[in-house]
C-alpha cells in the first residue's frame, strides 16, 4: 500500500510529500478497510449460513426483507441495535459490560497480520503466525468473564466448557502449525506464502520447479495430516457443530451468552463469525498458499514493488485483483465446509470432545511433528548436520523418499490410534450401559 500512494502522489502528480506522510495515510487507509471488512464479513456469511443450512433442509430460509431475503442480515442488526440491554440485577455490571469487548476486541487486532493478496498484507510481522494465535487466545478470558458475571448457572457453565475447549483443541492445533513451522523454518505469514510457489511440489524443496502458485503444503504428507487436524481444532475453536457444546440450546439455554440481549449479544455473534472467517482464512493461507494461484506470480512479477520500483502500477492492481479472488474463494470454500458439517452432524458430548482431543488429535498431530522433523532432514539437510549420505542424491528424489517415508509413518499412526481409540470408546460405552443396566434395576 505504501507503494503504491507513494508511487500516485510522488511520483504521478510531483506532490514530493514526505515519507511519514506517505505512511500514515497508507496506514489510516488499511485500518479503515479492515474495520469496514469486518462487520460486513459478519453480514454475508449469516445471510450465506442461513441459505445453504435451509438448502441442506429442504427449506427456503430468509426470503422476506429484499431481493431473495438479501437484506435480511442488515434488517438483524437494526433488531440488535434497538433491542433493550437487560442486565440481571445479580450480576458483574462493568464486568457484564466488558466481556462482551474483550472477546470482540482480539478479532479485529487478527486482521493486521492477514494477507489479501501479493503485497497487501496491513503488517507483515516476522512472528505473524505466533501474533496471530496468541492474539486469538484473549478472547477466552472474555468468554469466562461473561460467564460469570452473569450470575447464571448456565452462563457459568456454558464459559467454563469454551474455556476448556478452547484450550484443549489449541494444542493440537499449535502442534499441526509447529509442523509446517519445522518444514518452511519461519513464523511470517507472508513466508509461508511465498514458499507455496511450484507445482504440487514446493520450489523451496525442489528448485526449477515451474511456478503456477500451486506448490501447497496440503499436498505433502505432513502438511495434509497437519490441515486435517488443524480444520478439526478450528471448528472447536470457532465453536462450530459438532463442537458448539459451550452454546448449546437444547443443554444449557445459550451458554455463556444466555444473560445478553441487545448488541451487547450482537457482539458476541460478530466475533464468532469474524473468528470464523479468520480460521478459514489462515487454513487457506497456511496449507493451500493463500493468494498464490496461476498468473498472480507473473502478474505481480511486473507490479512496482521494493524490488522493482519501477515497474507498472497497472500490474499492482491486476496481482490484487487476482490475488484477493484466489484468496477469497478458497476461504469461503472452507466456511462452506462448515455449514456443511453442521448440517451433516449432531453435536458431540463434552466427554466425546475432550476424549477425541486429548487422546487422539493431540498424539496423532505429535507424530506429524516427527515426520516434518524427518521431511527437513532429507530434502535439507546435508553433511554438516549429519546426513552426508543424502547429498548426493538428486532434489527431487530427496523429495520423494521424503514424501514416502512420511506418508507411511503418518499413515502407521492413524491407524494405531484410530484402534486404540475406537477400544477405549468401546470399553467407556460398555461401563456407561452398566452403569445404565443397574440404575435401571434399583428403580
Amino acid at each position: 500500500m505504501y507503494d503504491v500512494i507513494n508511487h500516485l502522489i510522488n511520483t504521478v502528480f510531483g506532490l514530493g510529500w514526505p515519507s511519514w506522510a506517505i505512511s500514515l495515510i497508507a496506514y489510516l487507509l488499511v485500518a479503515t478497510i479492515l474495520f469496514l471488512v469486518a462487520p460486513f464479513q459478519m453480514l454475508f456469511l449469516t445471510y450465506f449460513e442461513r441459505r445453504a443450512i435451509a438448502q441442506m433442509q429442504d427449506r427456503i430460509g430468509p426470503n422476506r426483507v429484499g431481493p431473495q431475503g438479501l437484506f435480511q442480515p442488515v434488517a438483524d442488526g437494526v433488531k440488535m441495535f434497538t433491542k433493550e440491554d437487560i442486565v440481571p440485577d445479580a450480576a458483574d455490571k462493568w464486568v457484564h459490560l466488558i466481556g462482551p469487548c474483550v472477546v470482540v476486541a482480539p478479532t479485529m487486532f487478527m486482521f493486521a497480520v492477514l494477507p489479501w493478496g501479493p503485497g497487501m498484507v496491513p503488517l507483515d510481522m516476522n512472528i505473524g503466525l505466533l501474533f496471530f494465535f496468541a492474539i486469538s487466545s484473549v478472547s477466552a478470558v472474555g468468554l469466562m468473564a461473561s460467564g460469570w458475571a452473569s450470575n447464571n448457572k448456565f452462563a457459568l457453565l456454558g464459559a467454563m466448557r469454551a474455556v476448556a475447549q478452547m484450550v484443549s483443541y489449541e494444542i493440537p492445533a499449535v502442534l499441526s502449525l509447529l509442523a509446517i513451522v519445522l518444514v518452511t523454518g519461519s513464523l511470517s505469514i507472508v513466508d509461508l506464502i511465498h514458499q507455496q510457489a511450484g507445482l504440487f511440489i514446493s520450489s523451496a524443496d525442489v528448485p526449477g520447479i515451474p511456478d503456477l502458485g500451486l506448490g501447497w503444503f496440503v499436498f505433502t504428507p505432513v502438511g495434509f495430516l497437519a490441515f486435517i487436524a488443524f480444520f478439526i481444532a478450528a471448528l472447536a475453536e470457532g465453536e462450530r457443530t459438532p463442537f458448539d457444546i459451550p452454546e448449546a440450546d437444547s443443554e444449557i439455554v445459550a451458554g455463556y451468552m444466555t444473560e445478553y440481549s441487545g448488541m451487547k449479544f450482537g457482539l458476541f455473534y460478530l466475533a464468532q463469525y469474524v473468528l470464523n472467517f479468520l480460521l478459514c482464512a489462515i487454513t487457506a493461507i497456511i496449507f493451500f498458499g493463500g493468494w498464490q494461484g496461476p498468473g498472480v506470480g507473473w502478474l505481480y512479477a511486473q507490479a512496482i514493488t521494493p524490488t522493482n520500483p519501477d515497474g507498472n502500477g497497472l500490474f499492482n492492481v491486476l496481482a490484487g485483483m487476482l490475488g484477493v479472488f484466489y484468496f477469497l474463494a478458497k476461504t469461503y470454500f472452507f466456511f462452506f465446509v462448515m455449514v456443511w458439517v453442521r448440517g451433516a452432524y449432531a453435536r458431540l458430548r463434552i466427554d466425546q470432545l475432550m476424549d477425541f482431543g486429548w487422546k487422539f488429535l493431540i498424539p496423532l498431530t505429535l507424530v506429524n511433528v516427527i515426520s516434518a522433523a524427518i521431511w527437513v532432514g532429507l530434502t535439507k539437510w546435508g553433511a554438516a548436520e549429519g546426513l552426508a549420505f543424502v547429498e548426493g542424491w538428486a532434489p527431487l528424489m530427496r523429495w520423494g523418499v521424503a514424501f514416502v517415508i512420511t506418508l507411511l509413518l503418518n499413515i502407521a499412526a492413524y491407524i494405531f490410534l484410530a484402534r486404540v481409540y475406537s477400544q477405549a470408546q468401546d470399553e467407556r460405552a460398555r461401563l456407561d450401559n452398566e452403569v445404565l443396566e443397574r440404575l435401571t434395576n434399583v428403580a
